[in-house]
């Protein structure tokens, strides 16, 4: 996925369909690679909700980040190519500890615990 602003409302449209259908409704856990380098990890309920979100605060806000933009803030620094594996993972507690594992290991730029 290229995370940048798209050319115009069916370019964007297209990332959407694109994201939805290779993760839909799944619950699980994803990981962005820029450089061959982790930017990110995350986990989710929703995997389409979550990436759909991230792609857009590439190039916008979007309702419900924090008081000082910081999700809009990072994903606009990491515009261009990414690759996003994910894994569905439909326990909330496996995904936590998957999360933390792929943390240790990959050490992400972006950390959302300590």
């Amino acid at each position: 996925i290229n995370h940048c602003t798209p050319k115009d409302e069916k370019e964007r449209k297209d990332k959407y369909i694109f994201i939805r259908n290779h993760v839909d409704k799944k619950a699980g856990i994803y990981v962005y690679m820029q450089n061959d380098k982790c930017i990110y990890i995350g986990k989710a309920k929703l995997l389409y909700s979550r990436l759909r979100s991230h792609y857009i605060e590439s190039f916008s806000t979007v309702p419900g980040d924090t008081k000082d933009n910081r999700w809009h803030r990072f994903f606009s620094q990491h515009q261009g190519e990414v690759k996003i594996f994910w894994k569905e993972v439909v326990s909330e507690d496996e995904r936590q500890i998957i999360e933390m594992l792929l943390t240790k290991i990959l050490k992400p730029a972006f950390l959302t615990f300590k």
